[in-house]
């Protein structure tokens, strides 16, 4: 039986890797951008895996393991696999019909998922998903539907199969990679040539390529969990902890309450549940002795976060900096202050960004249109980062005339006409235009760029 169990997980994987190649059999030969449909799979399946790793994708990682570990001791290998690759295929499918729509349309589907309703909503749902884990409440059906549900389950490897799809499908609206080089790059090709099919075929074999890691934590997730005991319940803990940060990843984008503040109120209960002001008895192992050394950590990191968020800071990595003006010295010998407001200047609509490009060549500058929406973590992050640095903002200052639009909302047809202008499918995006208020699309690029990579961006084209 153990034999014929893992033929039929491999057998399984097999069908995941080589699905994306089925589902773009009938189009092998179309050459694209100078390559075949399968070298095209084959490159999003490969990107896929990279994307794995990205702080974008890797909250699947306890959702995916917080099911397996919701088992229990009725955990099989099969059954393990089964949960894992269902979740994998709805994100699958997912992604399929944002590519479709994105080579039909221009559009991006996750981008309309992107909204203070549907992350606050999925928020809720990973809070709900982890207060089980510590006992509060039980989810469990009503008996008599229970045990139909459980005659059916019998007949397939794993009962909740059709419920991890679907889990894995709104996951990957509100939880999908980030607008990236990487995603933009595929997604661009099917925009390109207007090909929905081609648009669908490269998204599948992105996911398949994304969940294949998911796979292998599901599996490894389910034989590493104890089938009964205390340890059973230490685990659960520990999956309800790491849904409680996803929730509050996901919560963080709407920008409702400081991040500082959620993270350090979630580090400092963590902390405290770690028994990190309990006294520690005479003899005790090593190994709780480091358990206790780790909440006093977490206690203290969250109380360090607690007043940086206090003090009005945002930066995670820098909770107690303090943004007092830079001077820097200039190729004059005189200096230079940069000051810590924003450096680029919101426009609402079109008008305001044609006085914006006509300010800009009247002073012979260069002008930077930087699109970015409240629910971008990246964008947060370049806010954080690169838009914070002093050698970025002078830069900005001497040679460009800089203004930034919110496309948040796509109600909002002011900003939904420059962003159709431009052709901006996702953020953060930056447009440059030159001197004579030319557009430059050669140097316009998605995703983040650390200060110094952005500073040398920005110095070449002011050149």
């Amino acid at each position: 039986m153990k034999f014929r169990s893992r033929i039929f997980v491999f057998a399984g994987m097999l069908l995941m890797i080589f699905s994306a190649l089925a589902f773009g059999a009938g189009s092998e030969t179309v050459p694209v951008a100078g390559q075949t449909t399968l070298a095209l799979i084959a490159a999003t399946f490969v990107a896929g895996l990279l994307l794995t790793f990205t702080p974008c994708v890797l909250p699947m990682i306890p959702i995916i393991s917080s099911i397996i570990a919701g088992q229990g001791e009725h955990l099989t290998k099969v059954k393990a696999f089964w949960l894992s690759f269902s979740y994998v295929m709805g994100t699958a499918v997912t992604y399929a019909l944002m590519g479709a729509l994105a080579g039909a349309t221009g559009e991006q589907l996750q981008s309309y998922f992107q909204n203070s309703w549907a992350i606050g909503a999925m928020s809720i749902v990973f809070v709900l998903m982890a207060l089980p884990m510590f006992g509060v409440y039980t989810l469990q059906l009503p008996s008599s539907i229970q045990s139909r549900l459980n005659a059916q389950s019998q007949k397939i490897a794993g009962g909740s199969i059709v419920m991890v799809f679907l889990l894995g499908m709104i996951s990957a609206l509100i939880l999908g990679a980030c607008v990236s080089p990487v995603l933009i790059s595929f997604l661009s090709v099917a925009i390109a040539s207007h090909d929905p099919a081609l648009g669908a075929l490269t998204m599948f074999s992105l996911a398949l390529g994304m969940g294949v890691p998911l796979v292998i934590v599901g599996l490894g997730a389910g034989q590493l969990i104890p089938r009964a005991g205390g340890w059973m319940d230490q685990v659960k803990h520990f999956f309800g902890v790491l849904l409680l940060a996803v929730a509050i990843y996901l919560f963080n984008e709407l920008g409702v309450v400081n991040e500082l503040l959620l993270w350090g109120v979630y580090l400092l209960v963590l902390g405290v549940y770690m028994r990190a002001l309990e006294p520690l008895p005479e003899t005790v192992s090593g190994w709780k002795v480091l358990f206790k050394a780790i909440g006093v950590l977490l206690l203290l990191v969250g109380a360090i976060l607690i007043v940086g968020a206090a003090k009005g800071n945002e930066d995670l990595y820098q909770p107690l900096k303090s943004d007092e003006p830079v001077i820097l010295a200039s190729s004059t010998g005189a200096g230079h202050t940069v000051t810590s407001q924003f450096p680029f200047e919101l426009v609402r609509n079109m008008d305001e960004l044609k006085k914006k490009q006509a300010e800009a060549v009247r002073n012979d500058k260069f002008l930077v249109i930087y699109f970015y929406s409240d629910t971008c973590g990246v964008c947060k992050k370049l806010k954080a980062t690169t838009l914070k640095d002093p050698k970025v903002r002078q830069k900005l200052s001497e040679e460009f005339v800089a203004v930034r639009v919110n496309i948040t909302g796509r109600s909002n047809e002011a900003t939904e006409k420059i962003r159709k202008k431009y052709k901006i499918f996702g953020t953060p995006s930056f447009v440059f235009f030159d001197r004579s208020g030319n557009e430059m699309p050669e140097e316009n690029f998605y995703g983040y760029q650390s200060p110094e990579e952005f500073y040398d961006t920005i110095d070449i084209i002011a050149g």
